[in-house]
């Protein structure tokens, strides 16, 4: 069982690794918004039913209260972080972004610290450490700053650390929604209503939810929205049925190399050495659950 939860998680990650280099293959052509809407209104339609077993089986009861909780967290994840995110990939780069984002689970140990009260771990202190030193060296690392083929890549970084430090305040933050309703229905609720808020948004705004029905672009928006966030959470929840999360989270470090080497060969994104070693920082800083132990 063991054995094929780690298997879930790996995928999981594995998948994830892939979010930017699609957000970023959807091209200039539709609007960061519209994709961030549509990617959470078909993720929470997928996990929805497994959410309505789980909420059956459980007998789980949703109050005008509940609802607004998970519509607070959903608004969180979807209209800020995640429209954050798809900001960063419209903006700069593919792998950057992958990199600065997976950065979330450093964040996540001060928001415990400061919301929740969980303890911090000198472990924890070196790995936010080593994380921040290796975000430094990729961003001063990079050469396109000025000149570069891309929209406008320091504002894409800066929306790439804010989506990283905004998804991990809603990781702590949805803690106790888990707790009280289960992973598949908080999550499902907080999509699907983030999803529906946003489109309202970019309807008052004036953002067009409406993008060319070519073949490439509905496969990349359907992989973005069935397969990276319906599929690949629901094979997550599976593996912290037996693993926990902490466990489950254990891969997370495979993503900066992962996404960077799908923006060289798909995109043709290039790094410099020394951005490489921030890379490498950055993935010993997510790996402290490993090094950890010989410490």
């Amino acid at each position: 069982m063991k054995v094929k939860s780690h298997l879930y998680s790996l995928i999981a990650i594995c998948i994830w690794s892939s979010l930017e280099l699609a957000g970023k293959l959807l091209g200039e052509g539709i609007s960061p918004f519209a994709i961030t809407a549509w990617r959470f209104l078909i993720g929470g339609a997928i996990i929805a039913p497994f959410a309505i077993v789980q909420g059956t089986r459980d007998k789980v009861k949703l109050n005008i209260g509940s609802i607004l909780t998970l519509g607070a967290l959903g608004i969180l994840n979807v209209v800020v972080s995640m429209l954050l995110l798809q900001l960063a990939i419209y903006y700069g780069k593919a792998s950057l972004t992958a990199v600065i984002v997976s950065m979330n689970p450093l964040f996540v140990s001060v928001f415990a610290w400061l919301i929740i009260k969980e303890k911090l771990s000198r472990y924890q202190i070196y790995s936010l450490i080593l994380g921040i030193l290796g975000l430094l060296v990729i961003i001063l690392g990079e050469h396109e700053f000025r000149g570069g083929s891309f929209i406008n890549l320091p504002l894409g970084v800066v929306y790439a650390v804010l989506a990283a430090i905004t998804f991990a305040l809603y990781t702590v933050l949805t803690k106790r929604a888990v707790a009280r309703f289960g992973n598949r229905i908080t999550n499902s609720a907080a999509f699907l209503i983030g999803g529906l808020c946003l489109t309202a948004l970019n309807l008052v705004i004036g953002k067009s939810m409406a993008f060319e029905l070519s073949f490439s672009n509905i496969s990349l928006m359907l992989y973005l929205g069935i397969v990276v966030t319906g599929v690949a959470y629901l094979l997550y929840f599976e593996a912290m049925k037996a693993l926990t999360a902490a466990k489950a989270s254990i891969y997370f470090f495979l993503k900066p190399a992962l996404a960077t080497l799908l923006a060289y060969f798909f995109l043709q994104e290039q790094l410099s050495m020394v951005q490489v070693l921030g890379i490498i920082l950055v993935m010993l800083a997510l790996s402290r659950r490993i090094w950890m132990k010989y410490l």
